[in-house]
């Protein structure tokens, strides 16, 4: 019988597998390495481009912040020149108010009723003096709450006395003034020509 030695083939197919195996491993570290650098670049790109997204965000919010100062420096100049014009309605409430509250008040003030003492201090106003008749001091209090120069009207006393042979009744009357409608009543006089 004749003796065929096949170490020789086991061996050398096993040499060629190894080399086959060693070709497949460089193979798939050379692909890892080509797919670790494209996901590298990727990312790199993606964020260089979130950089320049961010940059650019950055630039409108600071032309929105310089639009939205202007803005607000405009909102103070509007707010101050209200205040200005306020004041300016105030000066003129002011300057025709006492006049037309006193023309006002010798309108609606009954004939037999007579003022003593009038006597304003910080809006307020205090009406001392003396009527015929609790009648009249009546029509007076309710003639000043019925006009746009007095609010807040209050009766805070009478008494009766004897004048002589005349009765007479003596009252104190405080209310809030408002020069306000002088101003309302001088812009609609130039209306009215």
């Amino acid at each position: 019988m004749i003796r065929i030695n096949l170490l020789p083939v086991r061996v050398s197919k096993k040499k060629e597998a190894g080399k086959n195996q060693l070709v497949f491993f460089a193979l798939a570290i050379v692909f890892a390495l080509i797919c670790n650098f494209w996901w590298s670049r990727s990312r790199g790109d993606e964020m260089t481009a979130r950089e320049e997204k961010v940059k650019r965000t950055k630039a409108e919010i600071a032309q929105l912040e310089k639009i939205i100062g202007e803005v607000t420096n405009i909102k103070a100049q509007q707010q101050a020149v209200k205040d200005k014009l306020a004041v300016l309605e105030k000066l003129k409430a002011g300057r025709q108010g006492p006049v037309r509250m006193l023309d006002e008040l010798a309108a609606i003030t009954p004939k037999r009723l007579w003022l003593r003492k009038l006597d304003e201090k910080g809006g307020a106003i205090t009406f001392d003096g003396s009527a015929g008749t609790i009648d009249d001091v009546s029509a007076f209090l309710a003639a000043l709450k019925k006009s746009p120069f007095f609010s807040a009207v209050e009766l805070k006393k009478t008494a009766a006395k004897r004048d002589g042979k005349f009765k007479l009744v003596d009252f104190t009357i405080n209310a809030a003034v408002n020069y306000t409608p002088a101003v309302q009543l001088a812009a609609a006089a130039p209306e009215k020509r």
